[in-house]
C-alpha cells in the first residue's frame, strides 16, 4: 500500500509533526510505502494565480478551472503541482496531519487543495464524489486543538470541532476519497509551567500509543457517511425520505 502524509506545521517539532512521525513508523513496519509532504519545508505556496501558468489558455481573463484543465491536458502544470499530484493518484492511504486554527485547518491546507485537486485531473463532471478519480481510497485528517474536549464539543463553547471540518472532509470524498472518522486531539498547548508541561506531556504520550494503535487496525476504523446520487433529485435537491448525514447537507 502506497501511505501519503501531508503535514501543514510551521515548527519541525511540533507535536503534528510528532505524529506524521508516528503515523510513517506504523505503516512502514507494516511493510506500506509511505511518502510525506511537508508543505511549510517545502514552502509550498498557497495561491492560486494566474502567474502559476506558463502558456496560458487566456491571458485577458484568468478562470483559474480552465487554466488548470488546459495545463493539465498539455502537461504543462507547475512542477511541485504535478508531484504532488503524482503521488496523489499513487496513494491508497491520504493522511492530511494539521492544527485546528481559527475553526479551521491552516491556510496552506486550503491553498494546497485549491492547487492540487486540479479539474481535469482530480475531478470533472462525469468524476465526482462516488465516481471520482480517488474512489476505493481512503483518508484521514489528524487534527490538534490548544482547546479542551468539552469546548470543542456540539455543545461546547468553541463549537462542534468535527463539524466545522467536514467542509474538508466533503472536498476529499468529492474527488472520491473514502472518509475515515478523524482523529481530534485536544488541549495541545505552548507555554505552560512546567508541571502543567510534565502532566500534558503524560497525557499526549498516551494519545500516541491509541493512534498508532488504531492506524495499526485500521480495517476496523469507521468511515463518515455521505448521500449517494440516489439520494438526489435531477435537480440535486435531496429526495424526501433520504438520510442525512450533516447539517449542511439536509431536507429544508
Amino acid at each position: 500500500m502506497n501511505v501519503l502524509i501531508v503535514l501543514a506545521h510551521p515548527e519541525k517539532q511540533s507535536f503534528n509533526a510528532h505524529l506524521a512521525a508516528q503515523a510513517r513508523q506504523v505503516y512502514r513496519a507494516q511493510g506500506h510505502r509511505v511518502t510525506t509532504i511537508d508543505l511549510y519545508q517545502e514552502d509550498f505556496d498557497p495561491r492560486e494565480a494566474a502567474g502559476n501558468y506558463a502558456n496560458r489558455k487566456d491571458r485577458d481573463r484568468f478562470d483559474p478551472m480552465q487554466e488548470q484543465r488546459h495545463h493539465w491536458d498539455n502537461r504543462a502544470l507547475p512542477a511541485e503541482v504535478q508531484r504532488h499530484i503524482a503521488l496523489l493518484r499513487q496513494a491508497d492511504r491520504l493522511i492530511l496531519q494539521f492544527p485546528f486554527w481559527w475553526f479551521g485547518a491552516p491556510a496552506i491546507i486550503k491553498g494546497w487543495m485549491d492547487r492540487v485537486f486540479v479539474y481535469g485531473g482530480l475531478y470533472d463532471s462525469r468524476h465526482r464524489h462516488e465516481n471520482g478519480v480517488m474512489r476505493g481510497k481512503r483518508a484521514l485528517l489528524t487534527v490538534t486543538a490548544g482547546a479542551a474536549e468539552q469546548a470543542c464539543a456540539p455543545d461546547g463553547r468553541d463549537g462542534d470541532m468535527r463539524l466545522m471540518l467536514w467542509p474538508i472532509m466533503h472536498a476529499l470524498h468529492y474527488i472520491g476519497f473514502g472518509i475515515l472518522e478523524p482523529f481530534l486531539v485536544y488541549g495541545v498547548r505552548g507555554g505552560l509551567a512546567a508541571g502543567e508541561r510534565q502532566a500534558q506531556d503524560r497525557r499526549l504520550a498516551q494519545v500516541v500509543r491509541d493512534y498508532r494503535a488504531r492506524l495499526a487496525e485500521e480495517r476496523s476504523w469507521p468511515e463518515v457517511p455521505f448521500n449517494r446520487n440516489e439520494d438526489f433529485t435531477a435537480e440535486l435537491a435531496l429526495r424526501p425520505g433520504a438520510p442525512e448525514y450533516s447539517p449542511f447537507v439536509r431536507h429544508r
